[in-house]
């Protein structure tokens, strides 16, 4: 067994590399890190390890190398790692007995697991089993470094807690179900794939699965948040642009469309694309070609493009904020992901995945939830959806410490929930109701007084209310409120 504290020298590895793009400048725009860390690489095929070591240690951290799971094992129970990289499929010992190892650690070590064939059951599987983030084989290069820098550039706690995306995946309701077999099923296609959704519930792990999945996983995953980007930059942050091309720009933008190249686009709320920037996107997925900012010739490119949304496309087609066309060209192959109320069965499933991580990395030991939190927290619509049920459960075991979580931890939104709520409400009066306008202005009310009593702070505003952030600039938007 190789000493673990020695780094290794390799050889380049050239045949292996055809299927690694990027690997051969592997540290091209990825600055190095200050602080170094250690980083344990665990497969059993030697060619992959090397790559994974040159990768590594190109942005300045420390590769420790396993050569199967058992070894694996063993390094982490003897040495100190940062993380763990591990091939899922190996001979002995698998990826997955890695993972519970390094998940016993206290604190415990964030695992990225290898997936190969593309398969997505694989990847779901791992993000279930507590796994922080996956990639597929053959990766590129430039994706693998920067997930690697984003999950060691945060504080060890935000690794385990903040990078739960993949836990919008746990659940066994029919409806989750049925979109992880849609994205089985339409992952090695090359159409165009509209993801439908309320925020919070997972869209962009889901257009990462289908990346993984494709036959384009070893080309580069881009992301871009539509709702993020000012309408001033956004042509040039999507199309890119030419030296000179406008005042500031000193020198030349690649653009994330072009960035993308043989790979996925992913272009999260896609609703909130300006329109004068849709048809120009349009072009981009007819023509298959790029026109740059202060270009005088188009640029060609090869992208699969995956868009998200939370807003009613078709609705904005009718009012005509959004191109009709462009939305045809996007919605090839819909993919509606349920809202966490749609799909209760799941919530008590999540909040105890979300409770065993947050005692595993905040050293607390609540054993559970009383019978009546449960209740409390199955009957809750959460309009946050998961990521509000995770900040919730957070929130919740930090405050019990060590004892179960009982209905007096909860937070005040969530109290109103066992209250009787029957005091004060307004009985149908014979001549009915208008329920529209009746609920409309409850909400109105509700919101003017958490935001007065909060002194206008959205953030506490919404904490008060239940919902999202997100949700209640929205509500507030069209309000007409600044």
């Amino acid at each position: 067994m190789p000493d673990s504290r020695t780094r290794a020298t390799h050889q380049p590895v050239t045949d292996a590399e055809a299927h690694f793009k990027g690997v051969a400048d592997p540290a091209d725009g990825i600055p190095r890190l200050l602080i170094s860390k250690r980083i344990l690489l665990v497969d059993d095929d030697p060619t992959i390890r090397a790559i994974l070591h040159r990768l590594v240690t190109s942005v300045g951290h420390e590769a420790l190398e396993a050569t199967d799971g058992a070894h694996a094992i063993a390094l982490l129970q003897s040495e100190q790692v940062d993380l763990c990289i591990t091939d899922l499929r190996m001979p002995g010992a698998s990826g997955f007995d890695v993972l519970e190892a390094a998940r016993k650690r206290t604190p415990p070590v964030s695992v990225v697991v290898l997936t190969g064939e593309g398969t997505v059951q694989d990847a779901v599987a791992a993000l279930r089993a507590g796994a922080v983030d996956f990639l597929a084989k053959p990766f590129h290069a430039m994706f693998f470094q920067e997930t690697l820098q984003k999950l060691l550039a945060e504080p060890a706690r935000a690794n385990h807690v903040r990078q739960t995306r993949g836990a919008a995946v746990i659940g066994e309701h029919p409806a989750m179900r049925l979109v992880l077999e849609r994205i089985d099923q339409v992952a090695d296609t090359e159409a165009n794939v509209l993801i439908r959704g309320e925020t919070g519930t997972g869209k962009e792990i889901l257009a990462r699965l289908i990346h993984a999945a494709s036959a384009r996983r070893a080309g580069p995953f881009v992301a871009v948040n539509m709702a993020a980007i000012p309408e001033s930059l956004a042509e040039s942050e999507l199309l890119g642009h030419t030296k000179g091309a406008f005042t500031g720009a000193d020198k030349a933008r690649l653009g994330k469309v072009l960035a993308a190249q043989n790979g996925t686009l992913f272009l999260d709320e896609i609703g909130d694309m300006p329109k004068s920037l849709q048809g120009k996107l349009l072009r981009v997925l007819q023509e298959r070609e790029v026109m740059q900012v202060g270009g005088s010739h188009p640029v060609p490119v090869e992208v699969r493009v995956i868009a998200a949304t939370h807003r009613n496309l078709e609705q904005m087609v009718q009012d005509g904020s959004f191109r009709e066309d462009l939305f045809y060209r996007l919605d090839v192959i819909p993919i509606d992901v349920p809202a966490l109320r749609d799909r209760r069965e799941d919530i008590a499933l999540l909040a105890e995945h979300f409770r065993q991580e947050i005692n595993a990395v905040d050293r607390r030991s609540v054993p559970g939830f009383t019978p009546e939190v449960m209740e409390v927290l199955c009957s809750h619509d959460w309009p946050g959806n998961v990521r509000q049920l995770e900040n919730t459960i957070e929130r919740l075991v930090l405050v019990a410490g060590n004892r179960m979580v009982t209905v007096d931890d909860l937070p005040p939104n969530l109290r109103t929930d066992v209250v009787d709520l029957n005091a004060g409400m307004v009985d149908l009066p014979p001549s009915g109701v208008d329920l529209r306008m009746l609920l409309h202005q409850l909400e109105e009310r509700l919101i003017g007084q958490a935001l007065e009593r909060t002194g206008g702070n959205r953030n506490r505003a919404a904490e008060l209310l239940g919902m999202n952030r997100t949700t209640l600039v929205e509500k507030l938007r069209r309000r007409n409120v600044a």
